[in-house]
């Protein structure tokens, strides 16, 4: 006997885990295909990049479109991003094109690096000052 699949408007709750925390994210009349055999529910690319949308929206984390308007807008390319924040070229493309999203940690890093010159000219990979961040400069102390 084969199994047919129709598409069906149903409710649909996805648990994604993100940064160590499940998140619990609500979606009314979402489609999906399901099984008529079974009754299961077939989650495709459409529904992921769905519920990957409501996500980074929940965390407010930066959007695959901000990424690349900015790096774009400096005029760098994957490659010196990565290089200047310690990632993967090919992590930087995921970031943009929506495949993966990025840990609280890293939107924090890129809002940064993309807001303040100082930042990008401070952080420049390989090259940049080896004590960055272990010594102070003299106009700043370390909170006690």
């Amino acid at each position: 006997m084969t199994a047919t699949v129709v598409p069906t408007i149903t409710d649909y709750t996805a648990k994604v885990k993100h940064d160590g925390a499940v998140h619990e994210l609500q979606h009314s009349k979402i489609e999906m295909p399901r099984c008529q055999t079974c009754g299961e529910t077939i989650v495709t690319t459409e529904v992921d990049d769905r519920i990957n949308e409501d996500l980074r929206s929940r965390l407010q984390l930066l959007t695959p479109k901000q990424i690349h308007n900015a790096i774009d807008r400096l005029g760098f390319t994957h490659e010196d991003v990565a290089k200047r924040l310690g990632v993967a070229p090919d992590t930087v493309a995921r970031w943009e094109n929506g495949s993966l999203i990025q840990s609280r940690a890293m939107d924090n890093l890129m809002r940064l690096f993309f807001a303040f010159p100082e930042v990008r000219n401070a952080l420049r990979g390989p090259t940049q000052d080896p004590s960055l961040g272990v010594t102070f400069p003299q106009s700043v102390s370390p909170v006690s």
